[in-house]
C-alpha cells in the first residue's frame, strides 16, 4: 500500500472516503475527488481527510491534493479486504463513506471491530440494473446490504433526487435515502464556442457539432445514438458528432457507424482526461443512455453553456432538463425519439442560443458547484458523526445547509 504524507491530524475529525477498483478516472473516482478536495480545501482546520483508492491513477489532478492518498494496489473487489483493512487500521477514521452498495458490503465486512466508525453508503448507479443483471456474487451482497450493512449504516446517500426515492424500495434497507449532489468541475469560466455565442446553431462552416463525452458501453448507448443520427440526418443541417471515450463496445460501434453510412459525420475521439477541448467546440451535448445514476457529464456541458439532448433514462436526466432552455428529452432505448429530438433542439437553435437561454443553462451547473456540494456533504457527516458519537462536537459547530 503506497501513502502519501499525512496532514498532521491534532484534533480534526477524521474522513475517509473508499474508491473501488477502475480502469479509468471517470464518475465515482473524479465525484470522490472533488469531494475530498472540496472538504479538505475548505474545511481543512477541521478535518482531516483521506481517500482510499483501490488502485493508482495517472491522473495530473492527482498528483497534488489537500487530502491525503493511500493507494491498495487492488484492481478487484475481491482481493481488497486484507488491504483496505489495514488502510483503516491506519486511518483511524471517525467517518468511513463507501460508495455503491457491493463495495460498502466489501469495506463494512473488512473493518470490523476497528474502532466502528460511521459508516455512510453512497449510491451512485442504479439498483435496479446493478442487482437485476448482475453476478451471484452481486446479488449476495445487495442481500446482505438489505440486512446486515444498511440497517447500520449512520445514513445512507443518493446522487440524484430520482434515484433517493427509488432506492428506498429497490434498496430496501429500512433507511431512508438522502439526496446530496454530486460535484461538477467547473472549467473556469471558458463558455462553448461551436456556436459563437455559446448555445447551439451552427459553426462557420454551416455544421451543427454534436458532442458525446462518456464511456463506450452499453450503459451509454451510443449505439442507439448512432441509429438516431442516422434518422435525424435527412432533417438536420449538416451535421458532425464526436463520440469522447473508450470502452469495449467501441470496435461494434465503428463496425456499425460504417453501415449505417456515418464514417463522413462520425468522429471517435477516444479517451480524454479533459473532455474540455471537445466540449467548447461543439453546438449540443448528446446523451442516449440506457440507465444512469444521476449524469455528470451532462452538468458539466451545462456549465459551458451547451444544451442538451438526452434520453429519460433512470436515473438523473430528468432531474436535470426540467425545462426548454436546458434541452431535449427523448424516451430511453428508441432512437426514434431520440431522432427527433435531436431534429427539435435544431429548429430552437436561435432561442436556444440567446444569452438568457445560455445564463440558465449555467445556473443549473453552479448548484453542482464544489463549494455548494461540499456544504452537503460536510452536513451529512456532521450528522453520521452525531449518529456513531454523539460526544464528538468538533463538526456541531459547522454550518448544516444545502442537502436537498
Amino acid at each position: 500500500m503506497t501513502t502519501l504524507p499525512r496532514m498532521a491530524r491534532g484534533d480534526q475529525v477524521t474522513v475517509a472516503y473508499f474508491v473501488s477498483p477502475s480502469e479509468h478516472f471517470a464518475g465515482i473516482e473524479r465525484v470522490v475527488h472533488e469531494v475530498a478536495s472540496g472538504l479538505a480545501g475548505e474545511h481543512g482546520d477541521e478535518l482531516d481527510v483521506h481517500v482510499i483508492f483501490s488502485n493508482a491513477f495517472d491522473e495530473p489532478v492527482l498528483r497534488d491534493t489537500p487530502y491525503t492518498q493511500h493507494v491498495l494496489g487492488a484492481d478487484r473487489l475481491r482481493t481488497l479486504p486484507r488491504a483496505v483493512r489495514a488502510a483503516v487500521a491506519r486511518i483511524r477514521p471517525d467517518v468511513l463513506v463507501v460508495p455503491q452498495v457491493e463495495a460498502a458490503v466489501t469495506v463494512w465486512l473488512a473493518t470490523r471491530g476497528l474502532g466502528n466508525p460511521a459508516f455512510v453508503t453512497h449510491l451512485h448507479g442504479n439498483p435496479r440494473v446493478e442487482e437485476g443483471d448482475g453476478t451471484r456474487r452481486t446479488k449476495v451482497a445487495y442481500w446482505l446490504y438489505r440486512h446486515l450493512v444498511g440497517p447500520r449504516a449512520a445514513t445512507v446517500l443518493a446522487v440524484s433526487p430520482s434515484l433517493a426515492r427509488a432506492a428506498e424500495t429497490l434498496v430496501g434497507c429500512g433507511r431512508p435515502v438522502r439526496y446530496v449532489p454530486n460535484p461538477v468541475r467547473g472549467f473556469g469560466g471558458l463558455q462553448a464556442t461551436g456556436s459563437g455565442t455559446s448555445g447551439t446553431g451552427t459553426t462557420d462552416d454551416g455544421v451543427l457539432r454534436l458532442v458525446c463525452v462518456a464511456r463506450l458501453s452499453y450503459q451509454k448507448g451510443q449505439d442507439l445514438l448512432l441509429e438516431a443520427l442516422a434518422l435525424a440526418r435527412p432533417d438536420l443541417p449538416p451535421v458532425h458528432l464526436s463520440l469522447v471515450g473508450s470502452g469495449d463496445t467501441e470496435p461494434e460501434l465503428r463496425r456499425r457507424c460504417t453501415e449505417l453510412g456515418l464514417d463522413d459525420v462520425v468522429t471517435f475521439e477516444g479517451y480524454a482526461t479533459d473532455p474540455v477541448r471537445h466540449l467548447v467546440a461543439a453546438d449540443a451535448f448528446v446523451l442516449a443512455s440506457r440507465w444512469e445514476g444521476f449524469g455528470v457529464a451532462l452538468v458539466e456541458a451545462l456549465d459551458l453553456g451547451l444544451p442538451l439532448v438526452a434520453t429519460d433514462c433512470e436515473f438523473g436526466p430528468a432531474d436535470i432538463i426540467t425545462s426548454p432552455e436546458i434541452g431535449e428529452l427523448a424516451a430511453p432505448e428508441d432512437p426514434a425519439s431520440l431522432a427527433a429530438a435531436l431534429v427539435r433542439l435544431a429548429g430552437r437553435a436561435p432561442d436556444l442560443a440567446r444569452p438568457e437561454a445560455v445564463s440558465a443553462r449555467r445556473a443549473v451547473a453552479a448548484g453542482f458547484s464544489r463549494s455548494e456540494v461540499t456544504a452537503s456533504h460536510l452536513s451529512v457527516l456532521r450528522e453520521a458523526l452525531a449518529h456513531r458519537q454523539p460526544a464528538r462536537r468538533r463538526l456541531a459547530v459547522l454550518p448544516t445547509r444545502g442537502v436537498r
